[in-house]
């Protein structure tokens, strides 16, 4: 059963894949979502295209070098707001080890 943040993806071939959504992304009046196979852990992007409902929607490929490019910084901002929060809970929880002791 798949998680409220997973999707299936199915390639050309047939071939499905359980993804995480790790975020979607608005810009230029596209809709992206960027994911991470949950096998391989490979990140990858598409174009979200809705469709009537929400079970229509379908995925375009990414076909230019300018959005690939937009892609790779926000993603770089993804992971870097991640760290940032680990380390205040790194944080927090140092803080609170010494408060008991």
């Amino acid at each position: 059963m798949l998680k409220d943040n997973q999707m299936v993806v199915t390639n050309q071939n047939g071939d499905e894949a359980v993804c995480d959504i790790l975020f979607t992304h608005e810009a230029n009046g596209k809709n992206y979502v960027v994911f991470e196979f949950v096998d391989t852990h490979e990140v990858s992007a598409a174009i979200y295209v809705p469709g009537e409902t929400d079970d229509e929607g379908e995925f375009k490929d990414i076909e230019t070098d300018a959005e690939w490019d937009m892609l790779d910084q926000v993603l770089q901002a993804y992971y870097d707001e991640l760290d940032a929060e680990e380390e205040d809970e790194d944080d927090d929880e140092e803080e609170s080890d010494e408060a008991k002791a």
